[in-house]
């Protein structure tokens, strides 16, 4: 059975100033709206097979690499929590797990 997917709002505002950021720097919102297909698209996988995501330092936490960014998630039998989206090139000092 498919989990339900939650985005914790600090994910969803994330998500957002990652898009914004595509767009205002391409100047279109195609790259913006292929990303966000791309994140949906692992959120799909993940929610049929959520050990599918690498463990991180916290073992409720897991982590799917999506092209140059890494979503972060816990889960149980019903939901998909998102809980951030990172893009490897920041500061991993502010790293959230």
């Amino acid at each position: 059975m498919a989990r339900q997917i939650v985005w914790s709002a600090n994910a969803q505002r994330e998500r957002l100033v990652i898009l914004r950021y595509w767009a205002d720097r391409s100047g279109s919102t195609l790259y913006s709206e292929k990303l966000d297909g791309m994140f949906r698209a692992a959120l799909r996988v993940i929610a049929a097979q959520p050990k599918l995501g690498r463990p991180t330092s916290d073992a409720d936490v897991r982590l799917k690499t999506i092209g140059d960014h890494m979503m972060f998630y816990s889960y149980n039998a019903t939901v998909i929590h998102v809980l951030s989206i990172w893009h490897v090139k920041r500061d991993p000092k502010g790293k959230p797990f």
